[in-house]
């Protein structure tokens, strides 16, 4: 048997300034064949859950063309249409195919379809025709519509965010159509969309009330004839019809048990709707919580297990009595610059409150090139005065001026062999400069957009976030693999910025409506 993989992975800020055209694509990823299996088959990305399947149960796989780029906003048609030519050109050419595993995000949108990933299943099923099983596992914070799941045979999610589980899911997405492609299974997929969103800061799986619905995901697999169930938590910076919350159930043959299994999940879910959009802490309340809740360093090299195995509720947790005991760092979220959910990546709302506050010790990363650019050609060891951050849009504060020492200059590449958000094992923030200031915060401009996941992004700058009295990490829960393991404690701040926790900022001009929070009236069921 062969089995196709392909696929675009981008998450849509519709918001965001910066539009994803495929230069965007050309500066991040777009591999072909052997290129996907050499950057994804060591790692624990969807991909090399599909590869691992492969391997195990010995059909044959196919890396057609995968591309993708940071979240950034609305894909141009230009763009899609020239991946998608080049893309479904190799399919229809090295067909036939018993099978075709998708490898998207969940969370598109481009100029010429709004729910971008219906589209793409529904031309791949065109190609393909309707006897072709068809599978994807999608991003937790993807918008599943029901477009999508009737385009496909089986649709699952990752259970876990931070993203611990991509291969183990994507593992058995590969397995289930494998099974139906001999006959084995008959699956039939439900997807319930209620009219509610959660708060990018209640959706850390690790805690509640995050914690208790995937419990409810996992408990409903367990029923039978049940073959899958997922929870995809949305993305609320997108303006399409289908962001929000949604479950899915998928069942061998028995559509009345998807359907009573996905209905299940929401309603519970829908029971704890005001709980999951509860508000945190302002910019100066965190930093003052921070100075007041630090105990000292971490020693370096001492860190708390993160659990590698993958299951749902894996994500570590801190109770509140362990939090005052602990040393090491106060982490800060920066929510409204979360890279990863399409931040512009040089947000200086907390710097700026910091110097004000007279506050020392604090380390962040900041995107940066014109700054990067004058420290390189001044040098390491020289002093330089530089106006930092806030140049992409107006979105996500001013400038600050800073003085500082240029300690080191990187090419901004790095591996973590460990465990990170998403399973990405590779990773290039571009030339990339460390800067110390005098008022005695380390910055570490970078020339790309580069998410907070790995602290060996700052190991191999020379720098130990352990040490310091502060960290920011730009997102909400990506960086906890990181960070929560030397962390004293980890705090969301809910800075403005283009993906602010306040969505009362943004004018939705085509979610649904009425939709809970926005309108408190909504009900469920209708």
């Amino acid at each position: 048997m062969r089995f196709a993989i392909l696929g675009i992975s981008h998450e849509t800020n519709t918001f965001s300034k910066v539009p994803t055209d495929y230069a965007q694509f050309l500066a991040s990823d777009i591999l072909r064949g052997q290129e996907i299996v050499d950057t994804f088959g060591e790692s624990l990305y969807t991909i090399a859950g599909y590869l691992q399947a492969a391997k195990e149960l010995g059909f044959e796989a196919v890396p057609l063309m995968w591309a993708q780029t940071g979240p950034l906003a609305t894909i141009t048609r230009d763009a899609y249409d020239r991946l998608t030519t080049e893309m479904f050109g190799m399919l229809r050419d090295q067909g036939p195919w018993d099978g075709v595993l998708i490898a998207n995000h969940g969370a598109a949108v481009s100029e010429e379809y709004p729910d971008m990933d219906a589209a793409f299943a529904e031309q791949v099923r065109a190609i393909v025709g309707p006897g072709v099983p068809i599978g994807g596992t999608l991003d937790m914070h993807g918008n599943v519509s029901r477009r999508l799941v009737e385009a496909t045979d089986v649709t699952m999610v990752w259970r876990t965010n931070p993203h611990l589980d991509p291969k183990p899911r994507s593992r058995k997405c590969a397995e289930l159509l494998y099974r139906m492609a001999k006959g084995e299974i008959h699956p039939v997929q439900w997807i319930e969309t209620p009219p509610l969103v959660v708060n990018i800061v209640r959706q850390f799986t690790g805690e509640e009330p995050m914690r208790g619905l995937v419990a409810d995901c996992v408990a409903a697999n367990e029923r039978p004839g049940i073959l899958d169930t997922s929870i995809a938590e949305g993305y609320p910076w997108a303006d399409v019809p289908q962001m929000g919350m949604a479950w899915i159930a998928i069942a061998d043959g028995d559509m009345d048990a998807a359907r009573d299994a996905a209905q299940w999940m929401a309603k519970r879910a829908w029971e704890k709707r005001a709980e999951l959009n509860k508000p945190v802490s302002s910019v100066r309340e965190a930093l003052e919580t921070a100075v007041r809740h630090y105990r000292g360093p971490r020693p370096l090299g001492e860190v708390d297990e993160v659990p590698a195995d993958g299951s749902p509720l894996a994500a570590p947790a801190v109770s509140a009595d362990d939090k005052a005991a602990r040393h090491g760092p106060i982490v800060l979220m920066d929510v409204g610059d979360n890279i990863g959910g399409g931040g512009a990546a040089d947000s200086t709302f907390i710097l700026a409150e910091a110097q004000r506050l007279g506050i020392t010790s604090l380390l962040q990363t900041l995107y940066d090139p014109g700054c990067v650019a004058a420290c390189v050609a001044a040098g390491v060891g020289t002093e330089i005065t530089l106006d930092v951050g806030a140049k992409t849009d107006d979105m996500h504060g001013r400038p600050v001026r800073v003085t500082g020492t240029v300690r080191t200059i990187t090419d901004g590449s790095w591996e973590d062999p460990g465990v990170t958000h998403g399973g990405i094992r590779f990773f290039h923030a571009g030339p990339s400069v460390r800067l110390d200031t005098t008022d005695g915060h380390t910055l570490l401009l970078t020339t790309k957009r580069t998410g907070n996941t790995s602290r060996y992004q700052m190991y191999s700058a020379g720098i130990h976030p352990e040490t310091y009295r502060i960290v920011v990490a730009k997102g909400v829960v990506s960086p906890r693999p990181a960070y929560q393991p030397i962390a004293g404690e980890v705090i969301l701040v809910n800075t403005p910025g283009v993906t602010t926790a306040d969505l009362s900022y943004f004018t939705y001009q085509r979610r649904r409506r009425p939709q809970y929070p926005f309108e408190p009236e909504a009900t469920y069921p209708a």
